[in-house]
């Protein structure tokens, strides 16, 4: 049909042209409302949906129109600024200048406006060392401005205890798995309405105080906003930023290093699809220098596991039924239709809609996202016979991909080396020389 034909061709102003003056025949009634109130979304008008699905009382499809009402009220978000300082411009020759505090709120200014940590009660940013204000600076804006990587401080003396910057999700809860109990566990929380819900990870938080006494400390930020006024959509500015709230406790909680959740597919495979020496990458000789200078450690606990090893960390854990990776997930289940559900619950055995729009374009897209896990995933599900452009990729078994890489251990700073090295050993085996992971090379 031509209409269908020229929606899914995305020329979705042409598909309402078309659709509109059929709208009001008895005959394939329904597939025009579909066509129209799909096009009206997909173009962004919003507001046009809502009134399109309570005209037609379209029950069907009520989740575009809760979907197009979280968008408007997204579009309306208005930064909010200080009381005390709102008139303060950005400082580009002063830079720690730019950051405030006005009662347990910590307030950044920068070139485009204000962003914000809700801190504990007795946290003090003049207690704060200069190393890490300046730290934090440059991983929140470091892509867009030059002078925040240009400085010489005094460094700071590293502290007594770690910190892992925590998700909630598969990656950083194997991590917290390998750290040593004491690990301090802190949540950066996007303190504005997005698509993206907590609600998988904060009862996750509830489980993990409940079965281990584990609390995990929640830092509310807008940080993630920076990024909107370069026309990209709300995420981190660099890696790091997803530990700005850490580098800023650094004094206020003692800490000698601050961990991330980063598996194989980002440390020993550059992009999940091509082998590199990570120990010896520019990256990473860079950011363990950047840190050190903070006084504090760059730990990487599972840099020597896969996403697959991961899976199978948390899989043997307490806390299997309430890890969960997915950011759109509602009353302990995952959407089942996002990519992170295919390669992380779906080899979990957790309901999963195969036949989802966005699983499929990802599959088929190029290059393939996390290449070497997504082609685990593929494998280990049965999957083989639905992608057979991947078949030349998965003619090997890839259960290696499950086991650990033994170099990834020199990698992290000996105070906490041979415990993670223990607590993988009783979840993983270790690869076998010659090691499958320095053959990747995929191009795909």
């Amino acid at each position: 049909m031509r209409i269908r034909r020229t929606y899914n061709n995305g020329d979705y102003n042409k598909a309402l042209r078309l659709s509109n003056p059929k709208l009001n025949k008895a005959r394939d009634k329904k597939f025009f409302q579909d066509i129209i109130c799909r096009s009206l979304y997909n173009l962004g008008k919003y507001a046009d949906v809502i009134s399109f699905v309570n005209e037609h009382n379209l029950e069907t499809h009520r989740s575009y129109e809760h979907k197009s009402t979280l968008k408007l009220r997204i579009q309306d978000y208005q930064c909010p600024s200080p009381n005390l300082h709102a008139d303060k411009k950005w400082n580009s020759t002063d830079l720690i200048s730019n950051w405030h505090q006005e009662e347990s709120r910590i307030w950044l200014r920068h070139p485009w406006g204000w962003t914000y940590w809700d801190m504990p009660d007795t946290y003090q940013i003049q207690n704060t060392s200069e190393s890490l204000l300046y730290l934090a600076l440059e991983v929140l804006l470091n892509p867009f401005v030059d002078e925040v990587s240009n400085h010489e401080v005094k460094k700071r003396p590293f502290g007594s205890n770690l910190a892992l910057s925590f998700s909630g999700g598969i990656d950083s809860t194997a991590a917290a798995i390998l750290l040593p109990k004491e690990t301090i566990l802190a949540y950066h929380k996007r303190s504005f309405e997005s698509m993206l819900s907590h609600e998988l990870a904060e009862i996750l938080f509830d489980k993990m105080k409940a079965i281990s006494g584990r609390d995990v400390m929640s830092i509310p930020s807008n940080h993630e906003k920076i990024r909107t006024y370069h026309q990209l959509p709300n995420g981190f500015s660099t890696e790091f930023a997803s530990a700005s709230h850490l580098i800023l406790l650094a004094d206020h909680l003692d800490l000698n290093g601050i961990a991330f959740g980063t598996p194989i597919d980002n440390t020993w495979l550059k992009k999940g699809k091509q082998y590199r020496d990570f120990s010896e990458a520019a990256y990473f000789v860079k950011w363990r220098k950047k840190f050190a200078s903070a006084g504090l450690h760059y730990v990487l606990p599972i840099n020597h596991i896969s996403e697959a090893g991961a899976l199978k960390i948390c899989r043997a854990s307490e806390y299997v039924d309430y890890v969960n990776s997915c950011l759109r997930g509602k009353n302990h289940l995952g959407c089942g239709k996002c990519w992170k559900c295919f390669h992380k619950n779906g080899p979990l055995g957790r309901p999963l809609d195969i036949e989802s729009k966005e699983i499929n374009k990802f599959l088929h897209q190029k290059p393939l996202r996390t290449a070497q896990h997504a082609l685990w995933a593929v494998q280990k599900m049965n999957l083989n016979d639905r992608y057979p452009h991947l078949a030349k990729y998965l003619e090997e078994d890839l259960g290696w991909w499950e086991n650990a890489y033994p170099p990834g251990i020199e990698i992290i700073p000996e105070e906490w080396r041979s415990g993670v090295k223990d607590n993988s050993e009783m979840y993983l085996k270790w690869m076998k020389e010659p090691f499958d992971l320095e053959n990747v090379n995929l191009d795909i």
